[in-house]
């Protein structure tokens, strides 16, 4: 990420560079555009430089506004890339993808730039996916969807959303305003961003908050207690939905509305006051600097027990293991076992050859190859594993969990978020156990795989959320548990076979037939 901050600050040294003495150009483009978007659609927005501002009404349909705004070294430049800088309207009523393209190449850095400022209204009860990398300001409001936040840089607002919501970010500010008292599930990870979370005084939610060498703000009564850097807790009566809150180096202030500054305090100073004198020396040692250590090739084992620090082997002829207070791990390949454990940071982990075991307090995981599977870990994160060979379990406390080719048995749960598992297009039939308490399950199989399916869903909206099959052989019933309605599936496909279990809460659940090539990985020579 850091590479493309670098990239586009060095594309505006340029631009300017390339003027010279002579004053840019600024050109404009505004228009709207009308859509039908159904109450329970998706939007998607992908805009890699601007402002993105959705609000949510009672309104049928989807109005876009559009602004873009280009600076070019002349006038002919600017025109250039207010005609290169497209927007892209795609999908159906049902799923909406407004997206910003930009050519290819160099001419844009050199010769333009361009920003692109959306303003979208759409009914209030619409899932909502927005993607950002250089973002002044994304803001959502008065929505009761799901929604879900990627950016790396900017603030990010959410204003009176009610769904469950996912926000992932690297620099900037996150803001949440609940107007009502929290009812889904909420999780913010950022890198160097502050959390700030307004809401009523007598809201009742599970509280996770976890920063490194920032502080956690607090006027509200809470009962727990630090665990490391994260704290664990509840705020007044017990129950309720979660608020995951996780930011290595920012602050953490969850506040009352209308908060007292005087009634605003440090829950790390009260823990200060009950930490042992081992406590304390690593909250020390968690208050270092970050340091780099890397390494092309490790001959034989590999282990390293550090602090913070970001850690980057090319490739490990033996087995690894690796343990930081914080900071990203990456490593090429590993010809062994391979243990990764760290307090706070992101894995890119290459093609592990043994048993993977990878457990991160707060970060995305990537896994290109798990040949003889394992188990992979994240408090609050998107786990990404591009083949696993082996039995493999997948974890997170808030995050998507995708496996691009599954050769062996998955167990995949999320607290919150989707989970999307393709099998294996050789296998005949395998184990697999997917299960989110805030999003949707899907499972892509060959056209021959045989299984036996139990999927169910717990769901307020049975109108809306269903399973959705392109096997046939599956019998679906509903029935009302308490003021929700249960929808479950059961049934053999193509004769039966092995035991797919797929559970979802408020989401759906696809069992797709899907023909795909399969993935072909390499044994790198040692």
């Amino acid at each position: 990420m850091r590479a493309r901050v670098v990239s586009y600050s060095a594309g505006i040294i340029l631009l300017i560079a390339a003027t010279g003495s002579a004053a840019p150009v600024t050109l404009g483009d505004r228009y709207s555009r009308d859509l039908p978007l159904e109450i329970s659609g998706t939007l998607w927005v992908d805009n890699p430089i601007g402002t993105i501002e959705i609000t949510g009404s009672d309104s049928p349909g989807m109005v876009v506004l559009v602004s873009k705004t280009v600076v070019g070294v002349d006038r002919a430049a600017a025109q250039e890339g207010l005609e290169q800088t497209v927007i892209s309207f795609e999908g159906d009523r049902n799923t909406r993808f407004v997206r910003t393209v930009y050519p290819p190449g160099t001419a844009r850095l050199t010769r333009w730039n361009s920003t692109v400022t959306y303003s979208i209204r759409v009914p209030r009860t619409v899932h909502i996916r927005i993607a950002a990398k250089l973002a002044d300001r994304i803001r959502v409001a008065n929505i009761s969807g799901n929604v879900t936040v990627k950016s790396f840089a900017g603030t990010i607002l959410l204003d009176g959303v009610i769904g469950a919501s996912i926000v992932d970010t690297t620099n900037g500010k996150v803001s949440y305003v609940y107007h009502q008292r929290p009812s889904a599930h909420a999780q913010i990870q950022a890198v160097s961003a502050d959390i700030d979370v307004n809401v009523p005084a007598d809201s009742n939610f599970d509280w996770l908050a976890d920063t490194l060498r920032g502080d956690v703000l607090t006027d509200l009564p809470v009962r727990a207690q630090f665990q490391g850097s994260a704290f664990h807790g509840t705020v007044n009566a017990p129950g309720g939905p979660t608020i995951a809150m996780q930011t290595l180096l920012g602050t953490i202030r969850i506040l009352s509305t209308g908060a007292s500054a005087e009634r605003i305090r440090s829950l790390r100073l009260e823990g200060d006051n009950d930490r042992t004198p081992r406590q304390m020396e690593m909250k020390a040692l968690m208050m270092r600097p970050a340091k780099r250590i890397q390494l092309p090739i490790s001959s034989g084992s590999f282990e390293l027990s550090t602090g913070i620090a970001d850690v980057e082997v090319g490739e490990v002829r033996g087995p690894a293991r690796v343990q930081t207070v914080a900071g990203e791990i990456k490593l090429g390949v590993v010809y062994g076992d391979c243990t990764v454990i760290t307090q706070g940071g992101p894995f890119d982990l290459g093609d592990i050859m043994g048993t993977l075991n990878a457990r991160t307090d707060a970060g995305d995981v990537l896994v290109r190859s798990a040949r003889e599977g394992g188990h992979v870990w994240t408090a609050g994160g998107i786990i990404r594993v591009l083949y696993s060979g082996g039995p493999i379990t997948l974890q997170s406390g808030g995050g998507d969990i995708a496996v691009r080719q599954a050769a062996g048995p998955v167990s995949a749960e999320t607290k919150s978020g989707d989970i999307n598992i393709t099998a294996d297009p050789n296998a005949k039939t395998q184990r697999i156990e997917a299960r989110t308490s805030q999003g949707n399950v899907a499972v892509n199989l060959s056209p021959k795989f045989g299984a036996d399916i139990d999927a169910t869903i717990m769901t307020s909206d049975p109108d809306t959320n269903a399973v959705h099959s392109d096997f046939p052989g599956l019998q679906i019933k509903s029935d009302r548990v308490g003021s929700r309605t249960r929808i479950h599936a059961t049934g053999k496909i193509n004769g039966g076979g092995e035991r797919i279990e797929l559970y979802a809460e408020d989401g759906d659940i696809h069992i797709a037939n899907l023909t795909t090539s399969p993935i072909t990985i390499t044994s790198p020579m040692p």
